[in-house]
């Protein structure tokens, strides 16, 4: 067998290629807004992906003109390894109604720029400061180039110290409890299950108050009863009545092509589906010239029914229209014809989609 080594050529070429996959911080902004618009499309959100691009505002936004002059000033600190993992996390979205971000996505694209100045040091954006600070304005100044400062907030108070007012929090484990005999409010240890929560206080994590008592509040599986308000169902399931039951249960809402129930059930768990009363089945709401009898389409669309002609009388049949492009024609073009609106961050301006016009913050000074 033939021995392969891994000489310090193929290494720089492996290297190489590596680095070339991960985005650099001028290349970011775009990167970013392609990434979404791979999620946007495909949940149907937009017919082709260049829609998406040509209809989204991402890579114009003004603050990522600052960041990259700030970078090079050495005020932030950018991490292509989490620039990276922040670009998987939004292209592998999911399309359910409840995901559109999660925690560790959001962990993740907070760690792209990590701020490199100090505390009270001046600073023009919150990314700028290092740690936990954020910085802090006079909220006398109204000039977009207004200079703040970095302050650090403080650690959160624990059990008997003072709380409240302007970023003073407590301890995960306490909560700040006003004193009505002192006028003070201190932090308190949060209320065990069982324990007495008639005046407000707050119960542990995983408990409620049921206006007496801490009860823990479980969680419900698939086809469990959630009739108890402090009953939780499941990540996945929605609580459902069923009327033949007469209670409600924690159902799972259907996928693409699954059997769905049109007249009541968990409906369908995709954003760019709909239970065909027909069929059965969570299909794929209607797009451009599809019939929307239901008044729903897929969203780069919009349904037609809900126009009114002059006569008042509902324009028929109920058909979906599509949402315009850049420089294609908006709002209304005659009495019988239905109200067309523009696609993503495009606006309607002078009946013509336009991109709004991006904020201008080159012309301000990095503080030194």
């Amino acid at each position: 067998m033939k021995r392969t080594t891994m000489t310090v050529r193929h290494l720089s070429l492996a290297a190489s290629a590596i680095l070339a996959c991960t985005p650099g911080i001028e290349d970011y902004p775009r990167e970013l807004e392609e990434a979404f618009c791979d999620w946007q499309h495909e949940c149907h959100a937009y017919e082709r992906r260049r829609d998406c691009i040509d209809a989204s505002d991402i890579d114009q936004d003004p603050e990522f003109d600052y960041l990259l002059r700030a970078a090079a000033a050495g005020r932030i600190a950018y991490d292509r390894d989490a620039a990276d993992a922040c670009l998987d996390a939004v292209r592998d979205r999911d399309c359910e109604y409840e995901s559109d971000v999660d925690d560790e996505e959001e962990d993740v694209c907070d760690r792209v720029f990590r701020g490199q100045v100090g505390r009270n040091e001046p600073c023009l954006s919150t990314a700028e400061c290092a740690g936990n600070a954020v910085c802090g304005f006079d909220p006398g100044c109204s000039d977009q180039c207004c200079v703040g400062a970095c302050r650090v907030l403080p650690d959160p108070r624990e059990v008997g110290e003072p709380c409240g007012g302007s970023n003073v929090e407590c301890v995960a484990s306490a909560f700040c409890n006003f004193d009505g005999m002192t006028g003070l409010q201190t932090c308190v240890a949060r209320v065990k299950v069982g324990g007495d929560c008639s005046f407000g206080q707050t119960c542990v994590e995983g408990a409620a108050c049921d206006g007496e008592r801490c009860r823990e509040t479980p969680v419900a599986g698939a086809g469990e009863p959630c009739g108890d308000p402090l009953v939780e169902c499941a990540k996945g399931t929605r609580c459902v009545y069923d009327a033949a039951a007469g209670r409600p249960y924690c159902l799972t809402p259907a996928q693409l092509g699954a059997p769905c129930d049109p007249d009541g059930g968990a409906g369908c768990a995709r954003f760019d589906t709909f239970c065909d009363p027909v069929s059965r089945l969570c299909t794929l709401l209607p797009g451009p010239g599809q019939g929307c009898g239901a008044g729903q389409c897929l969203p780069y669309a919009t349904c037609s029914g809900d126009v009114f002609a002059d006569a008042g009388d509902r324009v028929e049949p109920p058909t979906c229209v599509a949402k315009a492009s850049e420089g294609g024609a908006c709002g209304f073009h005659g009495a019988d014809e239905p109200y067309v609106e523009c696609l993503g961050d495009l606006q309607c301006v002078d009946d013509t989609c336009e991109r709004r016009e991006p904020l201008k913050l080159d012309e301000c000074e990095i503080p030194e």
